[in-house]
């Protein structure tokens, strides 16, 4: 098995154990809304996964046994900018070296063994990021978004309307990013969640994160399309299930069953 394979398999594991850890904690639930892959900075970074509450946006940047950390003091940096809370999951060969260059305020997990039953350690827990920027937080809102939840003119351009809100409380800002947040991705994560109520979470419950919904919008791609979904897809979790097995393989026995009733 070539390095990228293993790095391949590695990164979903972590995902998925990193999940099971957040959701023993109670910190993934009903009310919290979780997505993997991120984008911030204008694409400059994408953050591993992500949690979002009503109050607060934690980032999660994973780094497995295969990984370099030659660019993390740049994705922290950005992910700090944009999230109340940053931890970075480690490998323990990098435990050490994570230790010796990340801010104070940056939380440390270690990977442990997937197959132990208890794979993620905390090392050190997060505090609040103090760089944390409530109108770059605003990149993370489509410009509809950014128009309605502040109530903007709808002619502006992006760059205008992030302009006319830089006036705009802190608070306010970081309220709207928050909710649509919440609103964004919780259908996927409560859908999560059921499915695999009974069980741990798994690598391959990893596509249930992604987005497809019924107002046209385009997974990550912010784009205007034509598709619309019948009358059936207003199903809480049908915007999830519609596309798999036509994009990801065969719907899992266990979403079939779901499915059926």
């Amino acid at each position: 098995m070539t390095t990228s394979q293993v790095e391949e398999r590695a990164e979903p594991h972590a995902k998925a154990a990193l999940l099971e850890f957040l959701r023993s904690r109670e910190l993934l639930n009903n009310r919290t809304a979780v997505t993997a892959e991120l984008i911030l900075d204008k694409q400059a970074v994408r953050a591993d996964v992500v949690l979002c509450d009503k109050n607060d946006l934690h980032c999660f940047e994973i780094k497995t046994a295969r990984d370099s950390l030659a660019r993390m003091d740049r994705q922290l940096e950005v992910y700090c900018r944009h999230a109340s809370f940053v931890t970075v999951v480690a490998a323990t060969r990098h435990i050490s070296s994570v230790l010796s260059r990340v801010a104070p305020h940056v939380g440390i997990y270690e990977m442990m063994s997937f197959a132990s039953a208890e794979p993620i350690r905390v090392v050190r827990e997060p505090k609040r990021s103090p760089s944390l920027d409530a109108d770059a937080m605003l990149s993370l809102l489509p410009v509809r978004d950014l128009q309605a939840r502040l109530g903007l003119s709808n002619r502006l351009r992006r760059k205008d309307a992030v302009a006319e809100a830089a006036s705009l409380p802190e608070a306010l800002k970081k309220q709207a990013v928050f909710s649509f947040f919440v609103e964004r991705y919780g259908k996927n994560t409560r859908a999560l969640i059921r499915v695999t109520r009974r069980r741990r979470i798994r690598p391959q419950d990893l596509e249930m994160l992604r987005r497809w919904r019924s107002d046209g919008f385009e997974r990550d791609k912010g784009l205007e399309t034509d598709v619309r979904l019948p009358a059936w897809c207003e199903h809480a979790d049908a915007d999830v299930y519609r596309h798999v097995g036509q994009s990801f393989g065969p719907i899992p026995e266990e979403l079939r069953l779901l499915l059926a009733g």
